[in-house]
């Protein structure tokens, strides 16, 4: 039995179609919880028009058994009310708040980001954070105004609080992180101690790990160099590599910082 006959029969369906909507965009703010992190990609699915076109049987039987188990995550307040046009007793009457059906969930909004940031990385904005360029206020203020609009309605505060969750410094590093750096411009900070020839093949692999690890992330935390990929070539971190080459181990310190201190904007004047 599709949707459409099923419409037809219920006329309380669509009120029960915006509570689990509804339920499931709330759930997906509750990544923490392991149960709801497993069933992200599926509560998200919940919130497209296409998840509910000749929805059958089969799979509302699949929605019932995998949302109950769920809605104990919720908070008490933010439980959407359902309706079902049945005779009962009225044993008393309670007001609530509204529940406010978004247009737009977070894992909705975070998707069209990474989309709209992947087929758009010859923008002159993101061109120039993945070349390591120096922006201005005005070009990242752009860059701001273009994501608030693909949020529609929500823009604002859906921008807000997938930074939020990012827990990225700013804006240019959440943007970096998600495009990467172009590996000429990672090679380029790092030019001088390629072409030394003083260093040996374990030090320079060191040195191209660093920038594989900026091209695919976009930045790189100084506390990064000790742990994994760096840790796998050596366990001390940059010090035991570059013994001896305090210059060096410096040197790759101040440039990880020179990278980060670059997606500062850059005020014009005059």
């Amino acid at each position: 039995m599709e949707l459409a006959k099923l419409e037809a029969e219920d006329t309380t369906f669509e009120c029960h179609r915006k509570c689990v909507i509804v339920m499931a965009a709330l759930l997906e703010g509750k990544t923490a919880i392991p149960a709801v992190k497993a069933q992200l990609e599926y509560l998200a699915a919940m919130a497209e028009a296409e998840y509910w076109e000749g929805l059958e049987l089969n799979a509302l039987e699949d929605l019932r058994l995998r949302l109950p188990g769920l809605i104990p995550f919720l908070d008490r307040q933010s439980r959407p009310i359902i309706y079902a046009d049945f005779e009962d007793e009225v044993l008393g009457v309670r007001e609530t708040d509204a529940v406010v059906l978004p247009k737009m969930t977070g894992a909705q909004y975070e998707k069209k980001v990474r989309d709209y940031l992947r087929k758009h990385r010859d923008h002159l904005v993101i061109h120039g954070l993945r070349s390591n360029q120096p922006l201005t206020p005005t070009s990242l203020e752009s860059l701001e105004q273009t994501l608030v609009e693909i949020g529609e309605d929500d823009g604002k505060g859906v921008l807000t609080d997938l930074l939020a969750r990012s827990e990225a410094p700013s804006l240019a590093c959440f943007v970096r992180k998600l495009v990467g750096m172009d590996r000429a411009a990672a090679q380029a900070v790092f030019a001088d101690f390629l072409s030394d020839r003083s260093l040996d093949n374990r030090q320079i692999r060191f040195i191209e790990t660093l920038i594989d690890q900026l091209t695919h992330n976009g930045v790189v935390e100084a506390g990064a160099l000790y742990e994994p990929p760096f840790s796998d070539l050596s366990s001390g971190g940059p010090e035991t590599p570059f013994a001896g080459r305090e210059n060096v181990i410096e040197g790759l310190f101040e440039r990880l910082i020179s990278i980060q201190d670059g997606l500062d904007p850059v005020r014009q004047v005059g």
